[in-house]
């Protein structure tokens, strides 16, 4: 059996060290769905969040959309890594603007809309590992990688974003097609090989 093995986490959680980790351990294919595309949207929504959040989420949004469109194809032939998904889009940033209330419950309920239509042509992840890391770390991690983009991360909205990480997390407990797998990239370094015996050790069981 074929599995997608889609990779979340918080900002400077680790996305990406751990989807090419394991992509080039398990020699599996990467899809890469953690945009850092420019968006034309941005500067107005700096200025005016709840004006411009709904354009901004939906441009990232169908830019994942349009990354993942090969996985079908992919998961014919083998597993694969996914970086982010449609996940860190729809249920963690943009679900984040509802509760910060910079995003109307119509607009959230006509953006869940439209995902849906193209969410139903996706395959579905049978395999979610979330990556744990604390708000605080996050953002000692972020000054340190200096991204012009990031400079604007506050703790406050760090830790929403991960509240909205430990939400989903718990409704994943209850669905019986997904396997959720913590792992924490705080007490676990990956270039170490005790961090990536942890990592993989967990992945055991499904990937023989």
């Amino acid at each position: 059996m074929h599995h997608q093995l889609t990779v979340i986490g918080p900002i400077a959680s680790g996305k990406t060290t751990t989807s090419q980790f394991l992509a080039e351990k398990l020699s599996l294919p990467l899809i890469d769905a953690d945009l850092y595309d420019t968006n034309p949207f941005l500067a107005s929504y700096i200025e005016d969040n709840s004006r411009w959040s709904f354009a901004t989420e939906l441009f990232f949004t169908i830019g994942r959309l349009k990354k993942l469109h090969p996985l079908r194809s992919l998961l014919k032939k083998s597993s694969v890594i996914v970086d982010s998904g449609l996940i860190m889009s729809h249920q963690i940033y943009t679900k984040n603007h509802l509760v910060q209330g910079t995003m109307t419950a119509s607009e959230w309920d006509f953006f869940s809309t439209i995902i849906a239509d193209y969410q139903n042509h996706l395959p579905t992840p049978d395999i979610v590992i979330q990556l744990l890391t604390s708000p605080r770390t996050q953002l000692r991690r972020i000054k340190a990688r200096g991204r012009a983009f990031e400079k604007g991360y506050t703790l406050e909205y760090l830790s929403s974003i991960t509240d909205r990480l430990d939400e989903y997390a718990r409704s994943l407990a209850s669905n019986s097609t997904v396997t959720l797998l913590p792992f924490s990239t705080e007490e676990h370094n990956l270039a170490t090989p005790a961090g990536a015996r942890v990592l993989l050790s967990l992945l055991k069981p499904f990937l023989k």
